[in-house]
C-alpha cells in the first residue's frame, strides 16, 4: 500500500508519520504565538493540507476552534471573530485586512503555519484530541442563515467524536479507501469527513470543491474509492461525462458515491445511477446534530437510517406521530446534540436537551429509512396549506433542477415560481405543460422561470436568497405587460444574469493571486487587495441594490472607463449594470488599458455577457458608441465631461462621476490618534493616488500642533516598497502627470515642507510630504494625486464655515470628513456634501448606494441637456432618468 496518506495537488504528498511530524510543528508554532488550550481560535481557510494540518493542531492543543467559511468577506469574518470574543484567529488571507486591525485577537497567518509543517523534524503529535475532547465548547460552526443571520452552534468534542464513531460504524471506511471530499472543511459535513479519514487512516486527495474535471482525473489517477459532495457537484459530473470528458468504465474504483448538504431530487439520483450504474448515497446531518441518518452501499434507499443510538421521529403539526410515508416535521434524538448557541460576547447559552426540532419536511418509509425533502416553510395558497420544498420534490420528476419560491403577494395570497435549471432553455411554456402533470392543481406555479443554472454559495449550495430576488423579479417584469408600473417588489430586467454576477464573485475570490498580479503593476499592494475585497462584496450586494431601485432595461450602456480602480470600476460600471442594460460597450483609459485587458479577459473565462471592449480612440468612440448610447458613462476631469456633453443627443443620460477637494476636518476636542490614522488612511489610498485622498486638512489651532507632531512622526515611519510588496505602506508614482504636478506644487510651497518632501526622478518616489500652512489661509487647494498633505491650522468654526461657503469649495462639493463635535459644520457641509463623521470615506463608501455631493464638478447627471448634481449610482441614475422604453 503507497505510504502517502495526504494528497494535494499544489503541495507536497505526506505519509501519516509525517502528518503526525507537520502537526508537532504546528503545535509547536501555535504554542510559540502564546496559543494555549484555555484559548478560543477561528479558523477560516479553503481546503488545503495547511488547512487540515492547523485544524488538527488546535483540536491536539485543545483549544475552542470555530470554524469560519472562506465566502465570508474579512470584514463578516471579523465580525464573527469579535462575537466569539476570540483570543486568536487563522486565515489564508495574504496579510492582514483593516477589518482584523480593529480586533483584539491576534491574527496568525496559515502561510506562518504551513512554513513551520514544511520544518517537521520532530517527534511526531500523538493526534489523540483528548483535551479537545473534554471541551464543553470544543467546536463552534455557523449556520448557513437560511432562516435568518447565521447563528454559532457550539458542540462538545466528545459529541463530535462520538458522532464520527457512529458514522464510522455505518459506512467502514478502511485504510484501503482513498477520500476524495469536495467540500469545504469549515463545515460540518466537510470536517466529519476530516475526522473519519484520521479514524480509519484511509488516504485523503485534496481538491478544490468545484473543479469536478480535476476531480474525475483523480478518480483516474489515484484510485479514488469514496467522493463526497454535494448535488450540485453531481449535476457537474454528469455534464462532463455527457461531454465525453472520461469513461464511466475508468470511474468504478469508487465504491462510494455520496451526497448531502442539501436534499438529494429524485431526478439526480435515478440520471446518476443510470450512467454510473451505482446510486448516491445520500445522508442528512445538521450543525446542531452532526450526521443523522446515512445510506450505505448495503442499504442506499432515501437518506438510509438513523446512526445507532440516534432515534428520529416524524410530527404533524400537533406534534403527533405520523404514520411511515406521511411527510411531517422530523425531530431527532440524538446524544451528540450542540450543548448550546453562542451568544456576542463569547458566551455560550446552554441547552439542557438531547431532542432537536429540525424545521425539515421529510417522513420514514416502511423500514425506518429517512428521506428529507426540505425546510418546513409553510405557504397558504386556494385555502390549502403547502410546503414549497415538498412540491419541489414532486416537480423534480421533469428531469431538471427545479425550485419551487413562494412569493408574497398581499391579499392574494402567495405566488408560486417554479424556477427551472435548463442548459437547453426550452420555453417557460414547455415546462409548464410538464408540471402539469406532477403537481396537484393548488400547486401548480403562477409563473416559470428558465434558467442555465441555479446561483450557488461557495459551498455548492443554491443559493435561495438569489433565487427569490429572480423570481420576484419575474413576477414583476410579467405583472408590467398588464398592468401600469409599480413600485412594490425588485425590478431586474436580464434576472438570467444574476448567476453570472455569483460566478464574478467566486473568480475574484478563488483567483485573487493572479488579479493581485494584475492589479499591483498600476497599484500598491494593500489597495488592490483593499480593491478585490470591495468588489466582491459590491457583486455580492448587486442584487439587492438593482431590486431595491428597480431600473428598466437599457439597450445599450457605454462606459469611458477611469484612469484608476480597474477592476472596481469594472465591477460597478460594466458587470454590475448587465443587470439592467442589454449591451455595454467600454472603453479603457490609455493608463490603465493593458490591465483593465487583462481583467476582462480573466474575468470572460466564466461568463458570455455582452460586455464589449471598444480599443479605439475617444473620438471614434464617440462617434460610433457614445452618441448611439442609451446610458454613457465618464470618469475623469469636469473640462472633459463637458466637452463629450456637448456632442450628446438631448435624450441620452450622461452620467459624470468627477473629483472633489473632500476636506478633513479635525475639532478641538477630536480624537487625535484616531484622527491621524484615519487621516493617513485615506490620503495614503493607492499611495496618494486615489480621489477620496483629501486634498485639504483643517485643524483647530487649539490641538494643531499636537496634531501635527503626531502626523509628522508616523508619516516619516511608512515603509516605502515595491508595488507587490505587501508589507509596504506606498509605493512609487505611476502616473506621469501626477509626478509632474506634484514636483511643481511641491517646488511652489517648500516654505511649508514639514515632513518629507524628498523626491527621486529616476523611480518616480516622493516621499509623503505633510505642509503646514499659516493659520486661517485661504487656501485653495489644487486636487492632489499624491501623497501629499495640506495642513491648515483654523482658528474659529465661523472663520472655516466661511470659507468652506466660496465657490471654489462649492463647485467641488463631493464628500467631506469630520473628527470631534462640529455640529453646525457638519449640517452645513451635508448640504452639499457626503459627510462621514469620526470616521474616513472609505468607511462609509458602499458600491451599492449613491455617493458623491452637489458640486458641478465633483459629479452631476445630464438628461435633456440640463444637469443635476447629486450622490450618484448608476442604477438609481437609470431608474430616476432613463426615458421610458416601448
Amino acid at each position: 500500500m503507497c505510504s502517502r496518506v495526504l494528497i494535494s495537488r499544489n503541495e507536497s504528498d505526506r505519509s501519516w508519520r509525517e502528518v503526525r511530524a507537520a502537526c508537532a510543528s504546528v503545535v509547536q508554532e501555535l504554542r510559540a504565538r502564546g496559543v494555549g488550550e484555555s484559548h478560543r481560535v477561528l479558523l477560516s481557510s479553503a481546503n488545503s493540507a495547511a488547512s487540515v494540518l492547523a485544524t488538527f493542531a488546535l483540536m491536539e492543543i485543545g483549544v475552542s476552534v470555530g470554524l469560519v467559511d472562506r465566502g465570508v468577506t474579512p470584514n463578516q469574518f471579523a465580525r464573527l471573530v469579535a462575537e466569539a470574543d476570540a483570543d486568536f484567529f487563522v486565515s489564508d488571507h495574504e496579510e492582514p485586512a483593516a477589518a482584523f486591525e480593529k480586533l483584539d485577537a491576534r491574527w496568525v497567518p496559515l502561510q506562518a503555519l504551513a512554513t513551520a509543517a514544511e520544518h517537521s523534524d520532530g517527534e511526531p503529535a500523538e493526534l489523540s484530541f483528548e483535551r479537545w475532547a473534554q471541551r464543553s465548547d470544543a467546536l463552534i460552526v455557523w449556520t448557513s442563515g437560511s432562516l435568518g443571520r447565521p447563528k454559532g452552534i457550539v458542540r462538545s468534542g466528545s459529541s463530535v467524536l462520538a458522532n464520527v464513531s457512529r458514522t464510522q460504524d455505518r459506512m467502514q471506511y478502511t485504510e484501503a479507501d482513498v477520500l476524495l471530499p469536495l467540500l469545504p472543511f469549515t463545515h460540518q459535513y466537510g470536517l466529519s469527513i476530516l475526522l473519519l479519514w484520521w479514524q480509519a487512516k484511509a488516504r485523503l486527495v485534496l481538491l478544490p470543491s468545484r473543479r469536478t474535471d480535476l476531480a474525475l482525473d483523480a478518480i483516474v489517477d489515484l484510485g479514488v474509492t469514496v467522493v463526497d459532495s454535494v448535488p450540485a457537484v453531481y449535476e457537474g459530473v454528469l455534464r462532463l461525462l455527457d461531454r465525453g470528458h472520461t469513461s464511466t468504465t475508468l470511474l468504478e474504483s469508487v465504491r462510494m458515491w455520496c451526497v448531502g448538504g442539501e436534499p438529494l431530487q429524485d431526478d439526480l439520483l435515478r440520471r446518476f445511477t443510470e450512467q454510473l450504474g451505482k446510486p448516491l448515497l445520500d445522508g442528512y446531518g445538521s450543525s446542531e446534530a452532526g450526521n443523522i441518518a446515512l445510506a450505505a452501499p448495503g442499504s442506499p434507499v432515501h437518506c438510509g437510517r438513523p446512526l445507532p443510538g440516534i432515534t428520529v421521529t416524524v410530527v404533524d403539526d400537533e406534534d403527533r406521530p405520523v404514520p411511515a410515508g406521511e411527510i411531517g416535521e422530523v425531530i431527532v434524538h440524538s446524544p451528540d446534540l450542540m450543548v448550546g448557541m453562542l451568544e456576542p460576547g463569547g458566551r455560550v447559552r446552554e441547552t439542557q436537551r438531547t431532542v432537536h426540532r429540525t424545521q425539515d419536511l421529510g417522513f420514514l418509509d416502511e423500514d425506518g429509512n429517512l428521506r428529507v425533502l426540505g425546510r418546513k416553510a409553510a405557504v397558504h395558497r386556494f385555502g390549502n396549506t403547502l410546503y414549497p420544498d415538498a412540491i419541489t420534490a414532486k416537480a423534480s420528476e421533469c428531469g431538471r433542477p427545479v425550485r419551487v419560491v413562494p412569493v408574497e403577494n398581499g391579499r392574494y395570497g402567495t405566488d408560486l415560481v417554479f424556477v427551472v435549471a435548463d442548459p437547453e432553455a426550452r420555453p417557460a411554456a414547455h415546462w409548464r405543460r410538464v408540471f402539469a402533470d406532477l403537481v396537484a392543481e393548488f400547486e401548480q406555479p403562477n409563473k416559470v422561470l428558465v434558467v442555465p443554472e441555479f446561483p450557488e454559495h461557495t459551498n455548492g449550495k443554491a443559493n435561495l436568497t438569489a433565487l427569490g430576488y429572480m423570481a420576484q423579479a419575474a413576477l414583476r417584469n410579467r405583472e408590467q405587460k398588464t398592468e401600469a408600473p409599480k413600485q412594490t417588489g425588485p425590478a431586474i430586467p436580464f434576472t438570467d444574469r444574476i448567476t453570472v454576477l455569483q460566478d464574478v464573485a467566486r473568480l475574484l475570490s478563488e483567483r485573487r493571486t493572479e488579479i493581485l498580479g494584475i492589479l499591483t503593476e498600476v497599484c500598491n499592494h494593500r489597495t488592490a487587495t483593499d480593491e478585490i475585497d470591495a468588489s466582491i462584496e459590491a457583486l455580492e450586494g448587486a442584487v439587492a441594490e438593482v431590486a431595491r431601485y428597480g431600473p428598466q432595461a437599457s439597450r445599450l450602456t457605454s462606459v469611458l472607463m477611469p484612469s484608476n480602480i480597474p477592476l472596481y470600476g469594472y465591477i460597478l460600471y460594466v458587470v454590475i449594470p448587465s443587470l439592467y442594460s442589454e449591451k455595454i460597450v467600454f472603453r479603457p483609459s490609455r493608463m490603465i488599458g493593458d490591465q483593465t485587458r487583462a481583467l476582462h479577459k480573466l474575468i470572460g473565462t466564466v461568463h458570455d455577457l455582452p460586455l464589449v471592449l471598444d480599443d479605439s480612440g475617444q473620438r471614434e468612440f464617440m462617434e460610433q458608441v457614445g452618441k448611439k448610447s442609451d446610458v454613457l458613462v465618464f470618469t475623469g476631469s469636469y473640462e472633459n465631461a463637458e466637452a463629450i456633453r456637448e456632442q450628446l443627443p438631448q435624450e441620452t443620460v450622461f452620467c459624470f462621476f468627477g473629483q472633489g477637494i473632500n476636506p478633513y476636518i479635525v475639532g478641538a476636542d477630536a480624537h487625535l490618534n484616531r484622527a491621524v490614522d484615519g487621516l493617513i488612511k485615506v490620503r495614503m489610498l493607492n499611495s496618494g493616488q486615489d480621489c477620496f485622498g483629501p486634498d485639504v486638512v483643517f485643524v483647530h489651532t487649539s490641538v494643531s500642533a499636537q496634531f501635527c507632531n503626531l502626523l509628522t512622526r508616523r508619516v516619516e515611519a511608512l515603509r516605502h516598497g515595491a508595488p507587490s510588496d505587501a508589507t509596504a505602506d506606498y509605493s512609487a508614482l505611476f502616473y506621469d502627470e501626477a509626478f509632474e504636478s506634484t514636483l511643481d506644487y511641491l517646488r511652489s510651497k517648500r516654505e511649508f515642507v514639514a515632513a518629507g518632501g524628498r523626491i527621486d526622478f529616476v523611480d518616480r518616489h516622493v516621499r509623503p510630504t505633510v505642509l503646514i500652512h499659516p493659520t486661517d489661509t485661504q487656501f485653495l487647494p489644487p486636487e492632489m494625486f499624491a501623497p501629499v498633505f495640506n495642513v491648515v491650522p483654523y482658528s474659529s468654526q465661523e472663520w472655516l464655515n466661511e470659507l468652506l461657503r466660496h465657490p471654489y469649495y462649492a463647485e467641488r462639493a463631493m464628500a467631506a470628513s469630520v473628527f470631534g463635535t462640529l455640529p453646525d459644520t457638519v449640517e452645513a457641509l451635508r448640504e452639499r456634501h457626503m459627510v462621514s463623521v469620526d470616521e474616513t470615506l472609505i468607511e462609509i463608501e458602499n458600491g451599492n448606494k449613491p455617493f458623491g455631493g452637489r458640486g458641478i464638478r465633483a459629479n452631476y447627471v445630464s438628461v435633456g441637456r440640463k444637469r443635476h448634481t447629486e450622490p450618484l449610482l448608476l442604477s438609481k441614475v437609470v431608474a430616476s432618468y432613463l426615458p421610458g422604453q416601448s
